[in-house]
């Protein structure tokens, strides 16, 4: 048996609990609570321990369930909530630390693990975190994925953003100041994936002219319901091979794309891929000359990591970035290039950040968040303007 290089030790809440220590293997994402005195142990696992007891804490927990800007880290915070601990022997201690990934006694079989799962009840494979958020939801908590993945983002009657998480701390009161600066009294706007048109409306109010389109019929007459100015909406399978044909050619000074981006790179279900170059050449065809495309999408680098260190000192730990498997946004080169080599040039950039001064949501979520970008916002220049 042998502690893989992935697992890290930290101490959590060391100035009440200083005896109570997490032991988190970042790529897995899984951890065990214990006390100092495993490590010992740990060092030596095949080392018979005669009639040692040892501490542990069942603290894992599927933290991404709680939403999906939630603390994404997989542990209870703050020791003092752990309860009383097990006492176990060497044998059982060591079986628990197996069952988490945190001994291995085969390193080839536990790098088997990082695959795709196989089916929703696969608990072998890691998979990406689709998979992974899926199971849990159909498999645990027998929840709807699509009910509650549009639950993350908006109020009860999708009217609106939630005030209380990171998407109306830092999304939402960003767009709030800066489409001002973009959009304009009779611009023309098309918002693919508008979902219930809570952003198209926000571009209406403005003046524009929106066209929002979404495939799902639901949210397409909750958007026609709460329509303001110059917005409609209509029902489209954004998926499906020319759709947006009937759409005239330069007829957008803008296209909006928000938190949908990132399917085109890893689809929600593996082995249905979405035609990204088909995308990018809707967009080239439907922009006047010198139309931005803007694209508002977790950010490549901070967006799931864990939330670790103090609520007012946070750090985190990168597994990944340019062979993106567990995470499901791409790196920001993988992201811009299908548009670079289509001729748009980038003419903006901004990660968003959480404003300090913010009380609507949680110390540990802001504080992370004004310190780590959860969305980066790229602008892009069509390409018969690039000239």
């Amino acid at each position: 048996m042998q502690v893989p290089a992935d697992v890290i030790a930290f101490l959590e809440s060391p100035a009440a609990h200083p005896d109570r220590w997490v032991l988190m293997n970042v790529a897995a994402r899984t951890c065990v609570g214990v006390g100092p005195e495993a490590f010992a142990l740990i060092s030596a696992p095949d080392t018979p321990a005669g009639d040692q007891r040892y501490r542990v804490w069942t603290i894992a927990r599927f933290s991404n369930a709680d939403g999906l800007l939630a603390d994404p880290s997989r542990f209870r915070r703050d020791a003092a909530t752990w309860g009383e601990p097990s006492l176990v022997s060497a044998a059982d201690l060591i079986a628990r630390l197996t069952e988490s990934s945190i001994l291995v006694g085969d390193v080839a079989e536990y790098r088997r693990r990082f695959a795709a799962k196989q089916s929703l009840l696969d608990r072998n494979r890691f998979g990406n975190y689709h998979e992974q958020l899926g199971q849990h939801l159909m498999v645990v908590e027998r929840r709807d994925p699509a009910a509650w993945w549009v639950a993350q983002k908006f109020t009860p009657d999708l009217s609106a953003i939630r005030a209380d998480n990171l998407y109306g701390a830092v999304q939402d009161a960003f767009l709030s100041r800066w489409l001002p600066s973009r959009i304009e009294p009779g611009s023309r706007v098309l918002d693919l994936g508008c979902g219930p048109g809570v952003i198209a409306r926000k571009m209406a109010q403005l003046g524009a002219d929106v066209l929002g389109l979404d495939p799902n019929a639901e949210y397409v007459r909750l958007a026609t319901e709460h329509a303001e100015g110059s917005a409609r909406f209509e029902v489209r399978d954004l998926n499906r091979p020319g759709a947006l044909d009937d759409l005239p050619s330069a007829a957008f000074d803008y296209v909006f794309m928000s938190d949908a981006l990132l399917f085109y790179f890893v689809p929600y279900q593996r082995g249905k891929p979405l035609d990204l170059q088909a995308l990018v050449a809707d967009i080239a065809r439907l922009l006047k000359p010198g139309g931005r495309f803007l694209s508002l999408e977790p950010h490549p680098v901070f967006y799931l990591l864990p939330w670790l260190g103090a609520a007012d000192r946070p750090f985190t730990v990168m597994t990944e970035y340019l062979n993106t498997a567990w995470r499901i946004n791409p790196p920001l080169s993988t992201l811009a290039q299908p548009f670079l080599k289509s001729g748009f040039v980038i003419t903006g950039l901004e990660e968003l950040r959480a404003d300090p001064a913010n009380t609507a949501v949680d110390d540990r979520a802001k504080n992370f968040a004004a310190e780590f970008p959860v969305w980066l916002l790229l602008e892009m220049q069509s390409p018969s303007h690039a000239s």
